[in-house]
């Protein structure tokens, strides 16, 4: 009984975590700050490797932010620009979370897919067609 006491009060406080730090990101956004929205990269320099970091959306730039060594040499392509939107495959959700989304974008050095969270994607697609558009 203990345990599933425990386990309860363990998960609440991980959603209420999560919940704060959307929360925090919305407002942020709202009043036109910089946000780190976390994704996946699967940059064309990288084929077939996902790299975990963060997006760093600003009122008219979009940078990203390695979270591993890994990634530290990446930078996003030039004339990045949406092509399409679509849930992972099945091969793809062994590697990331099957309830993310994947943007496929396309560059001037080849296609780039960002792997982002529903509540997360409206930050990623608005920034895309901001930059796409400048």
């Amino acid at each position: 009984m203990i345990e599933l006491v425990a386990v309860l009060a363990g998960g609440l406080m991980g959603w209420w975590l999560l919940r704060r730090k959307a929360r925090q990101r919305a407002s942020s956004a709202a009043q036109g700050h910089s946000i780190k929205v976390p994704c996946l990269l699967r940059h064309p320099s990288f084929e077939g490797r996902w790299l975990r970091g963060r997006m760093v959306i600003g009122p008219s730039t979009m940078t990203w932010e390695p979270r591993a060594r890994a990634g530290a040499a990446v930078s996003l392509p030039t004339g990045l620009q949406q092509v399409s939107q679509r849930s992972p495959s099945l091969r793809e959700a062994m590697k990331i979370n099957g309830g993310s989304k994947i943007i496929e974008c396309t560059s001037s050095e080849g296609a780039v897919l960002i792997a982002v969270m529903p509540n997360e994607l409206g930050y990623i697609l608005a920034a895309l067609s901001s930059v796409g558009t400048e």
